[in-house]
């Protein structure tokens, strides 16, 4: 049991229309089609390891970051893979990038770039690494299943297989990807990642938000003035 893997979030309400990131982190939640990726990525992760359902073995351990978007993505993954009493840890090392008072594309081409007060992918980069460094004793005993986001999985992706910048920041990380890695050592102990081929899971981006349709003002009531008969 020495598995590792991340899961992108299924498409949220920021992901169909920015407008969304300027609310706190209760309006970024799943969309119609966020919750089939989700789905989706489930039936891959279910045919990994059987004995992750087994109750009492611990063969599984579960992480979320903090953001409403991934712990939905965690519950409905794991209810489809019939782990429904497995409760993800929540890990803030894997929230997602802070992108400053505004986005700038920038910001995810340039590993440098940390935009206006936000975080560049060498600082989530660095940031990671923590998160990487608290589940690697787990790894010994149960596999590691962890939810994050777009510029977080890229950090921890580029810190396990040694991606340059450039590769980090070209690597795609689609809603509801999962990235599966197996841990194995070098004749001196040293831990290497070699990435899992897992089948085609990703669904493409199908649902969409629009501007709610303008609702008329009810109509007013009129009153008659003529006799009662």
């Amino acid at each position: 049991m020495n598995r590792l893997i991340f899961v992108r979030h299924g498409g949220s309400t920021g992901n169909e229309d920015p407008a969304f990131y300027a609310y706190n982190d209760s309006a970024l939640c799943l969309t119609t089609n966020g919750i089939r990726q989700a789905l989706a990525t489930a039936g891959i992760l279910a045919q990994i390891e059987p004995r992750w359902g087994k109750p009492g073995n611990f063969a599984l351990e579960v992480f979320a970051s903090e953001y409403n978007r991934a712990q939905q993505t965690a519950r409905i993954t794991l209810d489809q893979m019939n782990l429904l009493s497995l409760r993800p840890r929540i890990a803030p090392l894997l929230n997602e990038r802070d992108y400053g008072i505004a986005y700038d594309k920038r910001m995810d081409e340039q590993a440098d770039d940390a935009g206006q007060g936000g975080e560049s992918g060498l600082q989530a980069k660095r940031r990671v690494l923590g998160f990487l460094k608290e589940v690697s004793p787990l790894l010994d005993r149960a596999d590691v299943l962890a939810f994050s986001h777009f510029g977080a999985i890229r950090a921890l992706v580029a810190n396990l297989i040694h991606l340059s910048d450039a590769e980090m920041m070209a690597l795609d990380v689609p809603n509801g990807g999962a990235f599966a890695f197996e841990r194995s050592f070098t004749a001196d102990g040293a831990q290497i990642f070699t990435q899992m081929l897992l089948p085609d899971h990703i669904l493409p981006k199908q649902a969409y938000i629009t501007e709610p349709p303008t609702v008329a003002p009810p109509p007013q009531l009129s009153t008659w003035a003529g006799k009662s008969k």
